[in-house]
């Protein structure tokens, strides 16, 4: 009992050391405001299937206050099998290139290769078609390249308010994400980003490839990271600007919510980078072992105390990344949810990692091998 006791102490230490860590990677992230760098940009959105998104993200690329001569916008077709296309065409959007992928090439990687191929812009600014922007999104983005030495910029993410314990669920364990990717950025040791809100130089783009260097499915943002990371050491930066947050929606069902998590969860296997594969393990084995905890206590009652002290450690810890970021994202509302959003996470995260690994996953219509 003893030798256990001592490998749940040490398990979590390692997971205390790691989000304090964030934690205070986060306090070191500060806000840079360079409007007045204003080199020409390409907004970059594949989509497939989006038809009934495209009304509202033709506002938010119409309302961006940047230099008309300076910004053009990429769309892509993915073989969209409704009407995405013969809308697209409709629009009226200055500077606007419209893509179609050809025969025998789908899927976001082959279509972001061939639109920054294409693209005129030193800058690439990346999002999907499911989002919305500030006016002022380009601009706080792209503020971050006035430093020569920043390669990638990524962006903050919020799911859209919505009521209702399983979409508190999802927008805490997407804050919990973002929270991370930007504390682990602030200790200048990134692990992950989200594609719905990235820009990089394009040049950059071009020298690494890292799409070329795997075949799966997902995976554009943090791929890409993990590539310029590896490359240019310290050149990733984290925009903590409420201007340049992109709202987007969550899961409507569980079905899609546990597909849409088995495909992220799936690409970690193919993780080189040291810092990501570290977290992952981290945060795997301390849910796993509150798991475990919670089970034994069904044997034996008297480990309940060892149990509690797990849970209210573990919340601390995760409450002292949390707040500040859910202060920045204006969803403060979502704190008390934390103490439950505990319990449930530790058997939802380990589901996810066996589903993960063990069944195939669809994403945009597709079936995708584990």
């Amino acid at each position: 009992m003893l030798f256990i006791e001592l490998i749940v102490l040490v398990i979590l230490f390692f997971y205390v050391l790691l989000i304090s860590k964030y934690a205070a990677g986060w306090t070191k992230i500060k806000t840079v405001s360079k409007d007045a760098f204003l080199p020409k940009v390409s907004i970059l959105i594949v989509m497939r299937n989006e038809e009934s998104n495209l009304v509202r993200l033709y506002k938010s690329l119409q309302s961006q206050v940047y230099p008309g001569n300076k910004l053009e916008f990429i769309l892509v077709n993915d073989h969209s099998t409704d009407n995405t296309w013969s809308f697209l065409e409709k629009w009226d959007l200055n500077n606007l290139h419209l893509l179609n992928m050809p025969k025998g090439k789908f899927g976001k990687k082959n279509a972001i290769s061939m639109a920054v191929a294409i693209a005129s812009g030193d800058i690439i600014l990346a999002s999907d078609a499911d989002c919305s922007f500030s006016a002022n999104w380009t601009r706080k983005m792209i503020g971050y390249f006035a430093n020569n030495d920043v390669k990638l910029v990524s962006g903050p993410v919020l799911f859209n308010k919505k009521t209702g314990f399983f979409q508190n669920f999802q927008a805490l364990e997407f804050t919990s994400l973002i929270a991370s990717g930007a504390g682990a950025i602030g200790i200048q040791n990134p692990i992950f980003c989200n594609g719905a809100n990235m820009a990089y130089r394009k040049e950059v783009f071009l020298e690494v490839n890292a799409f070329n260097k795997n075949n799966i499915a997902s995976g554009d943002d943090v791929f890409l990271l993990h590539s310029i990371k590896e490359k240019y050491h310290n050149s990733i930066v984290f925009a903590r600007n409420e201007d340049a947050i992109v709202t987007t929606e969550s899961a409507q069902s569980f079905y899609d919510f546990i597909n849409q998590r088995k495909r992220w969860v799936a690409k970690s296997s193919s993780y080189k980078d040291i810092a990501s594969m570290y977290t992952s393990y981290v945060v795997l084995f301390t849910n796993a072992t509150f798991v475990f905890l919670f089970s034994i206590l069904f044997i034996d009652i008297s480990w309940v105390l060892f149990f509690l002290g797990f849970y209210v450690i573990k919340f601390i810890v995760d409450l002292s990344l949390l707040y500040p970021v859910l202060q920045f994202l204006n969803r403060k509302d979502l704190i008390k949810w934390v103490l439950p959003f505990e319990f449930f996470y530790s058997f939802y995260i380990i589901l996810i990692v066996i589903l993960s690994f063990t069944t195939d996953f669809e994403w945009k219509g597709r079936g995708h091998n584990k």
